[in-house]
């Protein structure tokens, strides 16, 4: 049974591109009622991205003959609660209400021997937090509340310029469709990227990128692997220098034994300053029920500091699917952190919400937190 693949299926829209010259727009819109609480602080919101991010794109693709083909693909987050647009950037959204292409802005060229893509897109040291996260990184759920998020532990050693979104970019792609999505390929599947920090001669080279993933894809099964070295905001020891060198290693399987899929990842985050090594593991799974899937999970983060902080994190839920596009869901959560570790919820569409992490203070406990939220999704 492949119900639980779904919601992936809605979200990333990962189909193959047709064969002909097309131009399609697309998109999800997700809301949902969500509360958060941690540490005496809480918030109760309207949510867009309990399931998915709410999003509104424009895609294309022109067949050259031959086996070769253009294609385009333009999509930017969409706060809907406030019928807002938002740039989507990496922790750091902007409601500014106009629209910014941040989830991605590409443009490429496919064939017999690949794909080659320009533009801002997703890393591929980033896919492994998504595919193997029975949640997506959505909703209070999401595996990178502790993984990749997280109050002062910045992006749990995670470089902020480029975890899930990098600008910049020029990328080689093997075993994805043709302008689809790079989640999930097809028997051995490659996607290899560098992105240039577009800086005066001289100044710090922020935002630079490599890096690469490989998996292999087949009936049931779906493993990956990445790594990735980038260059990212300075540790008060790289102050000298004006920048970190950041550097990701992650892997996960997943295998379908029909009325569930598991899932594992391991990996870690760490940077050129000392005490910065983030490790992080989970279990996790989608159980078919019914017309939708139970989703469940457990992660665990620790860093390599004096203290030997960390957090865990346990989250589950229910998805209804309505259709093949719209389902209606529910989850909950709960974040314990270990000695003075300070993870909280990150929040999608960017980050940033709920903001409960800007409202701590410096060196405030931020204890043990909940969030729970129920929705609607719908995807186009």
């Amino acid at each position: 049974m492949k119900k639980n693949l779904v919601t992936l299926a809605a979200l990333i829209l990962a189909g193959a591109a047709s064969a002909q010259s097309s131009v399609a727009l697309f998109g999800v819109v997700d809301a949902g009622v969500a509360r958060y609480s941690q540490g005496g602080l809480g918030k109760t919101m309207l949510d867009t991205s309990g399931n998915g991010p709410s999003s509104l794109g424009f895609r294309g693709t022109e067949d050259l003959g031959g086996g070769l083909s253009a294609s385009f693909w333009l999509e930017a987050a969409l706060l809907n609660d406030a019928g807002a647009g938002s740039s989507s950037g990496n922790g750091n959204p902007s409601t500014n209400g106009g629209l910014a292409f941040g989830r991605r802005a590409t443009v490429g060229i496919a064939g017999r021997f690949g794909e080659v893509r320009l533009g801002r897109d997703t890393p591929p040291s980033w896919w492994n937090h998504v595919v193997f996260d029975p949640f997506f990184t959505a909703g209070p759920g999401s595996g990178a509340n502790i993984t990749s998020g997280g109050g002062a532990n910045g992006f749990a050693g995670a470089n902020p310029l480029s975890f899930s979104r990098i600008s910049n970019a020029i990328q080689y792609q093997w075993g994805f469709a043709p302008n689809a999505q790079s989640a999930i390929g097809r028997g051995v599947y490659v996607q290899l990227m560098h992105a240039f920090a577009e800086n005066a001669g001289g100044a710090p080279a922020r935002g630079q990128y490599s890096g690469g993933r490989v998996g292999y894809a087949d009936g049931p099964l779906n493993v990956a692997m990445s790594y990735a070295r980038s260059k990212g905001p300075a540790y008060a020891a790289d102050a000298a220098r004006g920048y970190s060198t950041f550097e990701s290693f992650n892997l996960g399987g997943s295998y379908d034994i029909g009325a569930a899929r598991l899932m594992a990842h391991a990996g870690a985050n760490d940077s050129s300053a000392p005490g910065t090594r983030h490790t992080h593991w989970g279990l996790a799974a989608t159980i078919n029920a019914g017309p939708g899937y139970i989703p469940v999970a457990y992660n665990s983060v620790r860093q390599n500091n004096a203290t030997r902080d960390g957090a865990g994190q346990i989250a589950a839920g229910y998805v209804y699917n309505l259709s093949r596009r719209t389902a209606l869901y529910a989850s909950a959560s709960y974040i314990r952190n270990r000695n003075n570790g300070t993870y909280t919820f990150l929040g999608g569409n960017g980050g940033g919400q709920p903001g409960l992490q800007t409202a701590f203070g410096a060196g405030t406990p931020f204890g043990s937190g909940t969030g729970y939220g129920m929705g609607i999704r719908t995807s186009f």
